[in-house]
């Protein structure tokens, strides 16, 4: 059995200058750790929302694919495609070539500065 004089002193280390720094760094190294953890969590998170946009918008260009291929499954659509794409037409087909009216030349009267515009610019008023 332990003294009252080194019950004491046990107490003294423990609860005095000693034990609180003991305390203080265990403290400080959990707080690193967990603080450490919060930053592994977050980056993960922001990944993860990342990814959830970008599937987003694979789903979204996977159905306009999928209506493109839908529509190029046709005749007509094929056709389209490749008159868009080559500029052509069929044999009995004629072309119809559409311009556009060119607008009127604007035409731009300089009047003569009278008298007084002239002493007035000419004094650096204007």
């Amino acid at each position: 059995m332990l003294r009252i004089s080194d019950k004491l002193l046990f107490r003294k280390i423990v609860f005095g200058k000693v034990g609180l720094l003991v305390l203080f760094v265990i403290f400080v190294l959990f707080a690193r750790g967990t603080w450490g953890v919060y930053q592994k969590a977050d980056f993960a998170k922001g990944n993860r929302d990342r990814a959830e946009q970008e599937l987003a918008t694979l789903h979204e260009r996977e159905v306009a694919l999928q209506e493109e291929l839908a529509r190029l499954g046709t005749e007509r659509g094929l056709e389209e495609e490749i008159r868009h794409k080559f500029d052509v037409g069929k044999e009995s087909e004629q072309l119809i070539v559409l311009i556009d009216t060119p607008e009127p030349e604007k035409v731009i009267e300089f009047k003569k500065p009278t008298i007084w515009e002239r002493v007035v610019k000419f004094l650096g008023f204007r």
